[in-house]
Formats: structure tokens, sequence, C-alpha cells
């Protein structure tokens, strides 16, 4: 029997959208691959009874409000398709059932046993015949030891946490727990219960003091070496055992080097002013001067800097190298001067001709390429030699542009990024035939430089929809682990943050099979994220009708109508933004399916007449869907349509997109994007180019060509 799985990683590489041509079906005992329906047919949403539970839910679909806008083109072009395809779309193999959803009575009776927990042994027996079988009653158990932490006795405590060992449901407890126990000094239990490395600072700092106060002296110092060395200020539950560790014989000027080191690479230059107490004079003196140097770096090679040579050459490196990101002529200038007096070695020459080549690069300055070609390959990292080419590419230096790519390892060089531009370059240096090969064989792939292969050949795009297959009793039993339901369950709830931590623990040692498992129950609960994020970790790729999910189809329609955009575009962005996670909050603060900032959302507010009170309301989908499409279709209208441009301002900011435009004439657009100073904003660009296609072809459309939506970017002026 065949089950479905949906996804990729809303961050996962480019390379993650290639494909291989589907092979033929075959079945093996219990496994059957499905067959597939029409090509880029839509998969509807399957219908819940109650979309909106009292007691929380994420609805499969979401209504828009009405609006008296006409139904664009792109809107009448999409529905059609899409309602035609959902209808002939098959249903999942018999048995290929998602599990059922418990009793709401249950339910019901959990949230309230959870919120007051039994107090007497006759109260949890009478709840336990109740609700012993309900996917969340450890969580009742551990609200009760939560509530009554410091009196519960420590049996009961470790008997839960072995009993839900290495389960998202213990997580909180356990280092809550921890943090108690270190508080009353109780160190045996505390090392007993201790996760290791995995623990947050703070309570690998107790750790490593409960180690010293119950006599090993060697694993405490070990572990106070470990917290030590790092280019990071540690907080103070670390300084008891670091005070003893540094008074020890165990302890060197020359590991407080090293930890300058790291901090020189962090910039912490206040953490370095404070290990300099732990120098030698001369050393001393020689990171005082590296301080002026970081703050000044015009004063590299000035200075007559003393110690060990080795150290003095990591200290003129780093200067030469911070110099270089704001006047690289000066640092080449520097170079100069200290390469004829010999006072750089070879492999600091190098470092310091790759940071003064980079920062050409990214100021798109032809003397990049040369300044790149220096870096020999002994010391070239991957960045360098990435660099290397973008630079050649986009200064039409076609023959650097082969050699940059044939000097890299193979591995490398055999990307499709790379292969793509060798064959850019073999054509334009008249090898054509040679380049026809390459691009053919690029053309194959579901992937943003295979559309573009197949844009310089004239051929069809190759999408290569292969449904994933998955043994029933695999997904028989993943379904059936304890901590699945919990996870599903706690979805249901509306409780994602905890469902997440359920789903995070549980997946963490799963192999492949299991994993495509997960994904396919995560997928029939409609709970795309973590559907798409799970796929990921397996090399499924094929199953695009999985990974490419239709969701929302209700707001993304009318949002787009409104806004005159293609659905198959903002569906791009929402996939590459979140994955479909409609609660998603980024480091940054960005909210929501399509990662608006507050501070966007409220100027779009205005733009609209209304006010944004809070900013949970931007974890609305509809609302979240209408300003992004405002936002989006603000963007296309400023850079003239231009969709390489949008995205690039839409992920990186404006401000930031029109410095990187051509200061005069133009500048073709994959050449641009690879030439974007932000790898983030690289990938970004291309995926939401790709997702595109991708989407179009899901809903049934005949995919718009790459070049079509990438005309030459114009100067800055033009714009």
């Amino acid at each position: 029997m065949t089950w479905r799985t949906a996804t990729v990683s809303a961050t996962a590489p480019d390379r993650s959208l290639a494909g291989t041509p589907p092979a033929a079906d075959g079945s093996a005992d219990r496994t059957v691959a499905q067959r597939p329906g029409p090509v880029g047919a839509a998969r509807p949403n399957r219908p819940r009874s109650d979309p909106r539970p009292s007691v929380g839910g994420e609805p499969a679909r979401h209504t828009a409000t009405p609006h008296s806008a006409p139904v664009h083109r792109f809107a009448r072009r999409w529905v059609v398709p899409a309602i035609v395809w959902a209808l002939c779309a098959p249903a999942p193999a018999a048995g290929a059932t998602c599990p059922e959803a418990p009793d709401a009575t249950l339910r019901s009776a959990f949230v309230e046993a959870e919120r007051s927990p039994p107090k007497d042994r006759g109260g949890w027996e009478r709840l336990r015949a109740r609700l012993g079988g309900y996917p969340l009653f450890p969580y009742v158990e551990l609200a009760r030891l939560r509530k009554d932490l410091h009196r519960v006795p420590a049996s009961e405590i470790e008997a839960f946490l072995k009993r839900h060992d290495g389960e998202g449901v213990t997580l909180l407890l356990r280092r809550r727990w921890l943090r108690q126990l270190a508080d009353r000094r109780d160190w045996r239990k505390f090392i007993e219960w201790h996760p290791g490395d995995s623990a947050p600072i703070k309570l690998r700092c107790r750790h490593a003091q409960a180690l010293l106060d119950t006599g090993d002296e060697a694993g405490a110092f070990a572990a106070a070496a470990a917290l030590w060395m790092s280019g990071k200020s540690r907080p103070k539950a670390c300084d008891p055992v670091f005070a003893v560790w540094l008074g020890s014989d165990r302890f060197s000027p020359s590991l407080a080097w090293k930890r300058i080191e790291l901090a020189m690479a962090d910039g912490n230059v206040r953490l370095v002013r404070y290990l300099e107490r732990f120098l030698e004079p001369p050393d001393r003196k020689l990171a005082a001067a590296w301080r002026r140097i970081h703050e000044n770096p015009r004063e590299t090679g000035s200075a007559v800097l003393e110690g060990d040579p080795s150290r003095v050459e990591a200290v003129l490196v780093h200067g030469l190298e911070r110099l270089a990101r704001r006047d690289p002529a000066a640092a080449a200038e520097r170079l100069a001067a200290l390469e004829a007096r010999t006072g750089i070695g070879a492999a600091g020459r190098a470092a310091a001709a790759r940071r003064i080549g980079l920062t050409y690069a990214y100021r798109r300055d032809p003397r990049a390429v040369d300044w790149l070609r220096r870096v020999d390959a002994p010391h070239a990292d991957e960045h360098a030699r990435r660099w290397r080419v973008a630079a050649a590419t986009l200064h039409a230096r076609w023959p650097n542009v082969l050699e940059g790519v044939d000097s890299m390892p193979e591995k490398e060089r055999a990307r499709e990024r790379w292969r793509y531009w060798r064959a850019r370059a073999l054509e334009a240096m008249g090898r054509r035939d040679e380049a026809r090969v390459e691009f053919e064989s690029l053309a194959r792939a579901r992937d943003y430089y295979g559309f573009l292969a197949a844009d310089r050949l004239g051929t069809e795009y190759r999408f290569n929809h292969r449904p994933l297959a998955v043994a029933e009793e695999i997904v028989e039993r993943v379904a059936a682990m304890p901590a699945l339901r919990r996870a599903l369950e706690l979805l249901a709830l509306g409780r994602r943050t905890e469902a997440r931590r359920e789903w995070y623990a549980l997946i963490r040692d799963f192999g492949e099979e299991d994993l495509k498992a997960a994904s396919w129950l995560a997928q029939c609960r409609d709970w795309h994220g973590r559907a798409i994020l799970t796929i990921a970790r397996t090399p499924e790729r094929d199953d695009i009708e999985l990974r490419f999910p239709l969701a929302f189809q209700d707001v993304v329609e009318s949002s787009s109508s409104r806004q005159t955009l293609p659905p198959a575009m903002v569906y791009a962005f929402i996939r590459q933004e979140s994955a479909f996670m409609a609660d998603v909050r980024s480091r940054a603060g960005a909210l929501g399916l399509m990662q608006i900032m507050p501070r966007t959302g409220r100027e779009l507010m205005r733009g609209m007449g209304r006010k944004l009170r809070s900013e949970r309301q931007l974890l609305a989908p509809e609302l979240n869907v209408t300003l992004g499409t405002r936002y989006i279709r603000s963007l296309l209208s400023k850079t003239g349509e231009r969709l390489p441009l949008a995205a690039a301002s839409y992920n990186a900011g404006p401000h930031r997109v029109r410095g990187w435009l051509p200061e005069e004439g133009e500048v073709e657009a994959a050449v641009w994007i690879d030439n974007i100073p932000f790898t983030e904003t690289r990938r970004y660009v291309r995926r939401i180019l790709a997702y595109s296609a991708i989407y179009e072809h899901r809903l049934g459309l005949r995919p718009t060509r790459l070049s079509e939506r990438m005309p030459p970017v114009p100067a800055r002026a033009g714009l």
C-alpha cells in the first residue's frame, strides 16, 4: 500500500529541488506504488467536520472576507484548472487513512483535569480509568508535578522522567527540576539527570560545579575548559568553577590566547580586555595592540609588533581583513608593503587577498576577479571559489568563469549552479556543442538552474513528479507511537509550541523510512510545516504534490485577485517564508505565513485605513496574506514588475536592493542574482522563481518561463 508524504525544507539548499525522472512503479511485500493523478493535479485539502473546534485546532481551509473587486485574469486562469484537478485527483489507496481523533468529550475532560489535577489517590484512579488511554494524559501528570515540584517526592519525578525518557513532555520539567536540585546542592541527583552538552549553558555550568563539589576534579576541569573556550562571555553561574580551574595547574596562558583569538573573531573586544590579565607581559602588550588595530585597522603595518611570529601574523591578518572590508584599495597597499618586508606568510597573504577580493566582489568591482584568483587552491575556501566565478560572470570574463569552475573540487563542481555557469562560459567561448550537452543534462532536473537551462534550449520544464511510497506497516507503527499521538493531539488543541517540542524529540533519531511515515502522518493532519521539514531530512524529493501543498486556498485566491498577482507566485512566497506554518515567528520578529515584520504590517495597515492593534493579529492567515500580497504588489510596482528585484526586496529590504543595482547599463538577471552579496537573499530569489514555476504546474497551468520573469536588471537611475 502506498502512503503519501509532503515536502522540502523552507531553508533547504537549491539542489533540494532537483529530481530524477520517475522510475517504473513496483511492489514488494505490502508496498505498492500509487498511481499518480493528472500531471500537476491539485490535491484538495481534506474536509473537517469541525474546522474551528472550540478547544483549538488548525483548520485546513480559511475563508477570505468577500470583496467587490472583479476576479483578475490570473485568478480566473487558476480557479477552473484547480477545480478540475481537485475533482480528478486520486484519493489515497485503501487503508491509507489518518489516525482518528479522540472523542471530543475526552478532550474537554483533559482540559479540565490539566487545569485542576486531582489531589488524592482516589481522584487519580478515577481519572486514570477515564483518561488513561487519552494521548495527553501524561500532561495531566506533568501539570501536577510542576504545580507541586517542591513537595513531590523525588521518586515520583524520577519515575515520570524514566517513563517518558527523551520525549518532549519531559524537557521543561527536567530543566526545572535540575535547577531546583542545583539550588538545593543535591549534586548527585543533579549529575544523574543532567542531559550533557544539550543542556542550556547555565545548567552546564552548574554541572561542572556539581562534579567539582562531588570530588570529580578531572571531570569538573574538563567541563570548565570546554565552557571557557568560547568567544562569548559566559554567565555568572560559571564563575565559581572557573575560579578554581583558573587557579589550577590545568590552566595556562596559551589557553587565554586561544580564547582571545575566538573573541576577536567574534569582535568581542570587551572580553579580550578581560582576558589580557591571564597573559605574560609580551603577549599582553600584543593583545592590547590587537584591540587597537581592531578598532582602527588603518594602524595595520604601521605599528611595531613584537612577540611570537605566528601571533603577530594573526594580528596583522586580522587588521588587513578589517581594513579590506572598509577600504580594499588601502588594504591592498598595506599588504604589498608587508609582502615587501616579508612580514606575512603565504597563508596570511592568501587570507588578506581573499578578503580584498570578496569586498570588491560585493561592490561589483572588476578587480574582484584577479584578487580572488590570487587565493591559491590550498588556501581557497568554498566561499572564495564561489565569488571568484560569480564576479567573473558579472564582468563577462568567460575564460575566468571556466577556469574558476574547473579549479573547484569535484563534488562542488558537480552542483547545478556551477555546471550551468560552466555551460554558459563554453557557449560564450564558441564551444556550443559542449555547452548544449551540459544544458541538456541540466534541463532534466526540477531546479532553478535546470529551468534556466531549459530556457537556453527552448525545451519544456521537467517536473519529474513521483509519488512517495511507504510501507503500510511502517506508517501504522509510527502512528501508534505515544509521542506522535501526543503531538497530533496537541496540534488539534492549538498548542503548537508543545506539539513541535514533542515532534522534535520524536523524530530526532528516526531513520529514513520512519521519517517518511511521520511526514505523511503530519501532512494528513494538514500540519504542512512539520511534513515539509520532516521529509527534508530524507533524500526523497520527487513527490511535488506533497512537497508543495495547496493550503489556505481561499485566502491565497482572494488576496492574489485583489492585488493582480498570480496565485502561484503568492504560494511560492508562502512556501519559502514559512512552509505554511501560520503561527511561526522568526528570530528577527517576522510573523505568520508571509513573515510580516510588525513595522511593515503597521505601515501597510495604515495604507488600508486600518490600525494594527496587536502584533498577534499578524498571525491570522487572512490578514497576513492580505498584507503580504499588498507588499509584493508595491514592490513589483516599484521595480517595473521585475520579480527578482521584488523578491530580493521582500527578503533584504528595498534600500539594500537599490544599492545592489548597477550604476550604469543593464545586467542579465541571472548574473545579477548570483552576485547578490547576501547568501540568504541569493537563495531566496532563486527559490521564489523556481517555486513559482512549480506552483503553476501544481495548479494545472502552463508554467511561465523563468526567462519571462527575468528581464535585464536596469541601472539605479532607471528605477
